[in-house]
């Protein structure tokens, strides 16, 4: 949605209330005071993709009205943010809004849907969290280490409100699905960031989520708090509004993406290729092209499991196809170490596809005709040195 003037005014007394509430967030609270869980859903930018989550204070007798948010960052440079995002060392910090302001700005602004869970919390309970939000708001504990499955903006309000209730909301049973599969729905419009990330994605991603692990998503922290019961046993949430828009929880792709045509577009070509040249074994342009492609793959992997700090994009069982040297032999192709480079290059690809069902890892569907062409063009290079044979001829 456009940002129109009335839009600017409001995101600027935004930004001007919030710092009067940052001013008086010591401020003590009476026993009218009430909780409620606001859950933004997902927009449109890369980072909004997975909703958001706060913690809502109200006191109509104070005149308190704070909105805590989590899911704080610095995205000034975005490249920064990126590099960062990549590495592993991003923070994020707790910041503390007035709520009306934040509302409309997610609506009016953003055009995100917004929902509001009331909690049923007794005043001990509600100045209990009070005093835990507080201290995590001084300068010296607002700022957190960011992990995107365990510790984020919804993570963070599950552990705020366990600690003020003395009780656990969820156990540590299995849900029955692995994060994958609860992070990939909220990437059906965007197929070419989803194949990035599933590429990224390690082993670890493919186990199952526990019931209290799926707060890390906004929308599963709304339904697992819906489903929550206090110590007494009555339900945690005493009332649910929409506040703004028609929140829709994302659901997963029913048709092939564009990725997983190009796939099989490019695995069409290469078993073009492979039969024309079983005869007469030469180097191609579209080897070069493919190979090309398939070691930034292989860097970028190489860099998640050996650089990165992420815990979850290690093993990558990815690396079996996409090495990252494998743009390399083409400049050494009559070298009798070539022969053995692609013949291993070969039945690593080979090995990849056909173990397909039986790994432990979750795999794009584009990888999979991706995988058969680096098989194929590379049986094809290892022949290329013994026949003597090696022009260079378009694809």
């Amino acid at each position: 949605m456009r940002l129109t003037h009335s839009r600017l005014i409001l995101f600027i007394l935004s930004v001007l209330i919030s710092a009067g509430v940052r001013f008086n967030a010591n401020a003590q609270i009476s026993d009218s005071a009430r909780v409620s869980i606001l859950t933004i859903y997902p927009g449109d930018v890369i980072y909004t993709l997975w909703g958001h989550s706060a913690l809502r204070i109200e006191d109509p007798i104070t005149n308190i009205d704070t909105a805590y948010n989590y899911g704080t960052f610095d995205f000034r440079n975005p490249l920064s943010f990126i590099l960062r995002f990549a590495h592993g060392k991003l923070d994020y910090r707790l910041s503390l809004h007035y709520s009306p302001a934040m509302l409309e700005h997610s609506w009016l602004s953003l055009g995100r849907g917004v929902v509001e869970q009331r909690l049923n919390m007794t005043a001990e309970e509600t100045r209990a969290l009070y005093e835990y939000l507080s201290t995590n708001a001084r300068p010296e504990n607002r700022v957190y280490r960011y992990d995107f499955l365990y510790d984020n903006c919804a993570t963070r309000i599950l552990d705020a409100l366990e600690s003020a209730l003395q009780t656990k909301i969820a156990d540590s049973t299995s849900a029955e699905v692995t994060f994958r599969d609860l992070i990939r729905p909220y990437l059906r419009d965007h197929a070419g960031l989803d194949l990035a990330i599933n590429l990224a994605m390690g082993i670890p991603v493919d186990r199952d989520a526990t019931q209290r692990q799926l707060s890390f998503l906004p929308i599963d922290l709304q339904v697992l708090l819906e489903n929550a019961q206090t110590r007494t046993g009555t339900s945690l949430v005493v009332q649910t509004d929409t506040l703004f828009g028609n929140p829709v929880t994302p659901e997963p792709r029913r048709t092939m993406s564009y990725p997983t045509i190009i796939g099989w577009l490019i695995l069409l070509v290469a078993l073009f290729l492979f039969v024309r040249d079983i005869p007469h074994p030469r180097r191609r342009v579209f080897d070069t092209l493919l190979l090309g492609v398939v070691t930034i793959i292989g860097l970028l992997i190489t860099f998640f499991w050996f650089v990165s700090l992420h815990e979850i994009t290690r093993p990558n069982l990815h690396i079996l196809w996409a090495w990252p040297l494998h743009v390399l032999p083409l400049f050494f192709s009559r070298k009798p170490w070539t022969i053995v480079y692609w013949y291993a290059a070969t039945c690593a690809a080979a090995v990849f596809v056909f173990g397909a069902p039986w790994w432990a890892q979750s795999l794009p569907p584009a990888t999979i005709p991706m995988a058969l062409a680096v098989a194929l063009r590379g049986f094809i290079l290892a022949r290329v040195p013994r026949t003597g044979f090696e022009p260079v001829l378009p694809a």
